[in-house]
């Protein structure tokens, strides 16, 4: 799924107010930025030789005892165009340094603020956004996936750039999930997206009455064919993308329980899916709902700030969303072949969403 949108470094050449305002920006002197603000200076200055910019300065310079003096100045460059998300030639945001450096209320202050951006921009963007979306999951669909088998206890899903689909490593996770959406024999339930079919693996094994799954991935639906799931008594496959399938699934079925772990699809995806899931997610049960939550996960300022996004939406279409914390690991031999790691954060946390009744 996609991460936030990242400031374009070339968008903030250095000038010699930007250049004042970083090294204000180093002392911790909120009256100084905004001298240089004044005189026409931005707060998303950059100091290009770093790629940090003033806000990562802010976290670099604060400690316990400045700490208090640290927020007051970030919320006040947050509020007046400091970027929260900017990565540094080091890979790290200003919410990462906060974070190494366990400044709490800053980082927790710098979260936040990415949360009010990154709602801002979801209005703001979601109709224009449409066609990129179509055409991320369209090359998706195009590509070749290969199933490979990095050691002798893993096995993980690459597609046609070497980027992980997924990964053996998630098994404690899914294997939770399942527990979750189908909480005893007989429930009916939804997984969207089947990749090495884990999560079908450990829900077949609670043994629903109805196990509908859809899969638009030629590659993986031959996988599937071969492996017998197209002739399970009890499973429905829709070999096409969720949005084709649940029309003619909402006139058909309701779950008990529904998991969404679809690949190449954004944010904005996930929220549409959200909308269609009220219509088939039973209200008459102790109905739940639940999705991969690799949000912005190779990053961990990035997760946090989805982890306070998600229940924020959900709201809009009457659900509850509260987490189980897990924490999780994987063998750096797991991702050999990898070009691409998704996972690049300590704990996993498992959305649980109900109605909010």
């Amino acid at each position: 799924m996609e991460v936030p949108i990242i400031a374009d470094s070339d968008t903030f050449q250095e000038s010699p107010e930007s250049l004042q305002l970083i090294e204000a920006a180093k002392q911790l002197d909120l009256a100084k930025v905004q001298e240089m603000v004044d005189q026409g200076a931005v707060t998303a200055a950059l100091d290009v030789d770093s790629g940090k910019n003033a806000l990562h300065f802010v976290a670099l310079n604060a400690n316990a005892e400045n700490e208090k003096k640290a927020v007051e100045l970030a919320k006040w460059m947050l509020g007046n165009g400091g970027v929260w998300n900017g990565i540094d030639k080091s890979g790290e945001t200003p919410g990462c340094i906060a974070r190494r450096k366990n400044l709490n209320e800053l980082y927790e202050t710098i979260v936040d603020a990415g949360v009010r951006c990154e709602l801002l921009l979801s209005l703001i963007e979601r109709k224009d956004k449409v066609n990129e979306r179509l055409d991320t999951n369209e090359k998706y669909l195009q590509s070749t996936l290969s199933y490979t088998q990095p050691t002798e206890d893993s096995n993980s899903l690459l597609d046609s750039d070497a980027n992980a689909v997924m990964m053996s490593w998630e098994k404690k996770i899914m294997q939770r999930s399942a527990e979750i959406i189908a909480s005893k024999p007989g429930c009916r339930v939804l997984n969207v997206g089947f990749g090495l079919g884990i999560i079908d693996t450990f829900l077949q094994e609670r043994q629903p009455s109805l196990h509908v799954i859809i899969e638009p991935h030629p590659h993986v639906l031959a996988f599937m064919r071969k492996t017998g799931w197209m002739d399970r008594p009890n499973v429905v496959v829709y070999e096409t993308t969720w949005e084709s399938a649940i029309q003619d699934i909402a006139s058909k079925y309701v779950f008990d329980g529904i998991y969404y772990d679809a690949f190449a699809e954004s944010y904005e995806d996930l929220r549409n899916f959200f909308d269609s899931a009220v219509g088939i997610l039973d209200p008459d049960t102790d109905s739940k709902l639940s999705f991969f939550n690799g949000l912005g996960a190779d990053n961990q300022t990035f997760y946090d700030v989805y982890k306070k996004l998600v229940p924020i939406d959900l709201t809009s279409f009457g659900f509850n969303c509260t987490y189980e914390v897990m924490p999780t690991s994987s063998a750096e031999d797991e991702w050999e072949g990898a070009k691409r790691r998704y996972w690049n954060v300590v704990d996993y946390f498992l959305p649980v969403i109900t109605f909010d009744l």
